[in-house]
């Protein structure tokens, strides 16, 4: 400070008092007085940035540790609260940039491992996630946070192993007894120990802090009495486990925008008429992109798989390629339907560009000879698609709708207004209703190019019906399509609750699941039955 004027180290010695006394209002207001008359001095940007992050101002705190960085480029704390900021923000990458510069810098930091292992969980970059949270464990022994994450990497990548030797280590680190045991619940749940585990979790009390725990500890449960047949007890902790996560994290989501927003598709696409279309481009084959859709838990995953054993196939599994494709049409057509049979073909040439783009993205493999984009819940948006790509391929993936339904209540998704239909049976057989009567009239408008595909075929004559999508892409078949599971064990990537299934060989016990649970469906036959029958599946 030797080096700052008078009144300006008047400001800053009030600022430190203020900051001192936690008023951290008063503080800020001073340190922002400071800014405008020099916005180089480090300790004012880099308080600034600390203090808006606490207040969750995150693009003001970037601002603010941005310019600290500059300023003094080699101290790790600013690229720490830098990558705390991004993260918040969800900007990934730089989020992960600056916790990599951490470790650089000071290679000891244990918390900076910690980060970028629970970034990379986020992310479904397992191994990287391990690697990291491992370093984080080395560095700092009693840090429980870490072991929490590399529990829930092992668990979701199936890992048993070093799930147990994660938990003999533990044992001498997490004092809690009831979370302890509750990780010994997950060990034995894994290693299809189901009566052990539901003997421990029917034991064990978690606190509130441990809400996320808690959720896991009623969804366990439910799937433990499940594989033991006392479904109407599974069922008991299907719904409670479904509550939990309503209540902290739906509060503030309302499910009927997503259902209303399919209706007023259906609205418009029933009185719909192809012919009003205009300026439909000319494509090649090449240009045409492939699309899996269908309703949530109907198999897709389990197809994805399946294509990937084939060189030239790349799947993308569930990436926001088509979302923001959408979003730019939706600010074109100001989200009127009707604007879509206007445009130009210099704009539909844009966005397809536009759209290749993106999914470029996400390709591993830039030469890939067919590229899948898998979204399932993508078939509300073939109206959309059709515009623009109008020689568009479609994997339909079908499952008996009973199973689908129940498949989605039993899971437990990241809540947004979508997935949030699915925490009840009927909410969940009211949208498929929904996606399948939209599906239907797209049927009618359009004339797609599509294969069904139903999961039940795949289970029961596997080589034919894996033949025949084969087929349809033009993929060559081999042998090496059986050992599906083998090419799944080898992935760390998958983002779906599907993992333990799809690592494994194929198996029927998901076929006719729902009759275990039909009396649950009778306020949902209305919506159901029809799809039953239309779909030529047996109730």
């Amino acid at each position: 400070m030797n080096n700052i004027p008078i009144k300006l180290k008047s400001l800053l010695l009030n600022a430190n008092q203020a900051l001192r006394e936690k008023k951290y209002s008063e503080g800020k207001v001073i340190l922002e007085k400071v800014f405008t008359i020099n916005p180089k001095i480090f300790e004012v940007c880099y308080n600034l940035g600390l203090i808006n992050l606490q207040l969750e101002n995150f693009d003001t705190a970037i601002f603010y540790l941005e310019k600290a960085k500059k300023i003094n480029p080699e101290l790790s704390q600013v690229y720490f609260n830098l990558g705390l900021a991004y993260d918040k923000k969800k900007e990934t990458n730089l989020a992960i940039d600056n916790f990599e510069k951490v470790v650089k810098l000071d290679p000891k930091n244990s918390f900076a491992f910690y980060n970028l292992g629970s970034i990379y969980q986020e992310i479904f970059r397992r191994e990287e996630a391990e690697k990291n949270l491992k370093i984080s464990i080395h560095l700092n022994p009693n840090y429980e946070l870490a072991y929490k994450n590399l529990f829930d990497v092992y668990d979701l990548s199936n890992q048993i192993d070093k799930y147990g030797e994660l938990l003999k280590k533990a044992e001498k680190i997490i004092k809690e007894k009831n979370i302890l045991n509750f990780y010994y619940s997950i060990f034995e749940y894994k290693r299809k120990n189901f009566k052990k585990a539901i003997k421990i979790l029917e034991n064990i009390q978690l606190s509130e802090n441990n809400f996320l725990q808690n959720i896991k500890k009623h969804g366990v449960l439910a799937k433990s009495y499940d594989h033991i047949h006392e479904f109407d007890r599974a069922f008991e902790y299907f719904e409670s486990n479904n509550n939990l996560v309503n209540y902290h994290f739906g509060k503030n989501i309302n499910e009927k925008i997503y259902v209303n927003y399919i209706n007023q598709r259906i609205d418009f696409f029933e009185n719909f008429k192809k012919i009003r279309l205009k300026n439909f481009p000319e494509t090649n084959e090449i240009d045409d992109p492939i699309f899996l859709i269908g309703f949530p838990r109907s198999g897709t995953t389990l197809l994805d798989t399946i294509l990937r054993t084939s060189e030239t196939v790349e799947v993308i599994e569930e990436k926001p390629i088509l979302r923001n494709f959408l979003i730019q049409i939706e600010k074109k057509t100001k989200n009127n339907l009707n604007l879509l049979e206007d445009l130009d073909n210099e704009y539909i040439k844009k966005m397809r560009g536009m759209y290749f783009q993106e999914r470029k993205k996400y390709l591993k493999n830039k030469h890939s000879q067919i590229v899948i984009d898998k979204l399932p819940l993508n078939i509300i948006h073939i109206g959309e698609i059709l515009r623009f790509f109008p020689n568009a391929k479609f994997i339909l993936a079908l499952r008996h709708p009973y199973d689908s339904v129940l498949s989605c209540f039993m899971q437990q998704f990241s809540l947004n207004p979508a997935m949030k239909n699915f925490l009840s049976i009927e909410s969940s057989a009211y949208l498929y209703d929904s996606v399948m009567r939209l599906w239907a009239i797209y049927s009618k408008v359009f004339s797609i190019n599509f294969h069904i595909i139903k999961y039940e075929d795949v289970v029961s004559d596997f080589e034919k019906t894996t033949k025949n999508i084969y087929k349809y892409l033009n993929i060559k078949w081999t042998n090496k399509t059986k050992d599906f599971y083998l090419t799944a064990k080898n992935r760390t990537d998958i983002s779906t609750p599907s993992y333990d299934q799809i690592t494994s060989p194929i198996y029927s016990k998901s076929i006719d699941r729902w009759k275990n649970y039909e009396s649950k469906f009778k306020n949902s036959k209305k919506y159901l039955d029809k799809w039953v029958k239309q779909f030529q599946y047996n109730i």
